[in-house]
């Protein structure tokens, strides 16, 4: 039986390379089957339908990958003449295969996304099923930070960096973190822009700040509360961890390039900002506005300050992301 089958799908592939018999005045092939009987495939049938060999059967008979019919529904006993008689399989397919459109799809090619936080969770995550859909292949998020993300796409385990910031900042990041990347090989794609807030714990009684106030306050110009109509309390600025793009994107478009205030608390990743600020009575901290919890701190009222969102690549990008970049870029826009 097994030879049977195995000749069968030799010659149901030179079928398709152009070799066909004439049985009953039909295309067809015909395969003398040992004595057992006779199978008839007719192509016709099967080209009309769309199908070709592979469509079916995988590295002859071998077809579990493809689930229209497994490889033990051809083991039975008499199992390929019960449908390759001369008539059953000829003008209707479900009498043998399952319905066309029960096909197990192959697996979607993956394309791999790491680093920013905030591109993750303002962007990729919540387009995710879309640009999965639009685009045809399954997004992997692995989330970090924008300096952490570069250094993955450098060492080849990512097809993409997601960055919060300009390359020139996520570049620095990734400096800070120790890896040193040459911008020229980098290629910055921007989705959309967010905005950052600036947000003090809730007993803060200052509602707004000038973009000047801001800027000294994190340079440490500014040291009290009290200096900008508040209560006599040290400021303490809380960042995001030192390779995040967010605090060298503040440090770039808040502060002019300036250091941070010499008592500054770096923290370990963006999603502990809201409880560092709202545990420390004189804290504030930049943050994307989405991250920001009303429920837990304040939010300072001041000009708008917006960076861009959106993916790193080396050189220009891969077909598969190129076509990632266009669906989320089309998706964002709705």
């Amino acid at each position: 039986m097994k030879k049977l089958l195995q000749g069968l799908g030799i010659v149901l592939m030179l079928f398709f390379a152009g070799s066909a018999f004439s049985v009953d005045g039909r295309s067809t092939l015909s395969y003398g089957g040992g004595g057992e009987g006779k199978v008839i495939f007719d192509g016709r049938t099967h080209a009309a339908a769309g199908l070709r060999c592979n469509d079916c059967h995988s590295d002859i008979f071998q077809t579990k990958k493809k689930a229209l019919m497994t490889k033990e529904d051809h083991d039975g006993d008499g199992a390929c003449f019960a449908c390759h008689d001369g008539d059953k399989a000829f003008y209707k397919c479900t009498q043998c295969h399952r319905r066309i459109g029960d096909r197990v799809a192959p697996p979607k090619e993956k394309v791999a996304l790491c680093g920013a936080a905030t591109v993750a969770d303002r962007l990729v995550a919540p387009l995710k099923d879309a640009v999965e859909k639009t685009s045809g292949y399954t997004v992997g998020i692995a989330v970090s930070n924008a300096g952490k993300g570069l250094t993955d796409l450098v060492d080849g385990k990512c097809d993409a960096a997601m960055s919060s910031a300009s390359l020139e900042t996520t570049v620095q990041a990734a400096k800070t973190g120790g890896k040193d990347v040459d911008i020229r090989q980098l290629k910055m794609h921007v989705i959309k822009s967010d905005e950052i807030a600036f947000i003090v714990n809730a007993s803060n009684s200052v509602a707004s700040l000038s973009p000047e106030q801001i800027r000294d306050i994190h340079t440490g110009k500014i040291g009290n509360w009290k200096e900008v109509g508040g209560q006599d309390l040290a400021i303490t600025v809380i960042t995001d961890s030192l390779t995040s793009a967010t605090r060298g994107f503040i440090k770039q478009a808040v502060m002019a390039n300036q250091d941070y205030a010499q008592n500054a608390v770096a923290l370990g990743n963006i999603s502990e900002m809201n409880d560092a600020v709202a545990r420390t009575p004189g804290g504030i901290g930049g943050i994307g506005r989405g991250f920001a919890d009303a429920q837990k701190v304040k939010i300072i009222q001041s000009d708008k300050v917006l960076r861009p969102l959106g993916f790193i690549t080396i050189g220009e990008p891969s077909k598969k992301m190129q076509r990632v970049i266009d669906a989320y870029r089309t998706e964002s826009q709705k």
